[in-house]
C-alpha cells in the first residue's frame, strides 16, 4: 500500500510547479488591436494599436489616445490590473482629455499564444454629457527583439 500522506503531498507538490509553470508562461508583451463602438462625435468607430506587458499576477496595457476625428494622437490611455493562474484577466484605467474623463473596465483571458479581452469605456463630459461604449481587444504575443552584434 502506498503512503496516504506521500501521495498527497506529491500530488499537492506537481500541481503547485504545474501552476507556476503556467503562469510564468503567460509573462510577456503582447500586440493586438483595441476596437470600440463609435462614439456620438467621432466619425467611425476605434480602432487602436494596443501594447500588454504581463509580469507575475500583474497586467499594464497602453494604447494612444487620439482626438476626435481620430486625426492626431493626443495622448495615452494606460491601464493596470492582474491575471491569475488561470489567465483570467481584469483591466482598468481612467484619463483625462479635452473635459472629458473616462474610465475603462475590461476583463477577459491570456494564454501564452494570445487571448482576448472585452469591456466598456464609460465617460462624462463637462456639459453633463455622459455615456459609454464597448470595447473588444484580440492580442498574440509580441516579437521578441534579438540582440544583434556589436559593431
Amino acid at each position: 500500500m502506498y503512503d496516504r500522506t506521500l501521495v498527497i503531498t506529491a500530488f499537492v507538490a506537481m500541481w503547485q510547479c504545474t501552476t507556476l509553470a503556467n503562469a510564468q508562461s503567460i509573462e510577456g508583451t503582447y500586440r493586438g488591436t483595441l476596437v470600440c463602438e463609435k462614439m456620438p462625435a467621432s466619425p467611425d468607430i476605434l480602432n487602436a494599436p494596443l501594447d500588454v506587458s504581463v509580469r507575475g499576477n500583474s497586467v499594464l496595457f497602453a494604447r494612444p489616445l487620439f482626438n476626435w476625428n481620430g486625426t492626431r494622437v493626443v495622448g495615452s490611455e494606460l491601464g493596470t490590473g492582474t491575471i491569475d493562474a488561470e489567465g483570467k484577466v481584469h483591466l482598468t484605467s481612467s484619463w483625462y482629455n479635452g473635459g472629458i474623463a473616462v474610465q475603462g473596465d475590461y476583463s477577459g483571458a491570456l494564454t501564452k499564444t494570445g487571448g482576448v479581452f472585452s469591456g466598456t469605456q464609460a465617460w462624462r463630459g463637462g456639459q453633463g454629457n455622459s455615456g459609454n461604449r464597448s470595447c473588444t481587444a484580440a492580442l498574440v504575443p509580441a516579437p521578441q527583439v534579438q540582440a544583434g552584434p556589436k559593431q
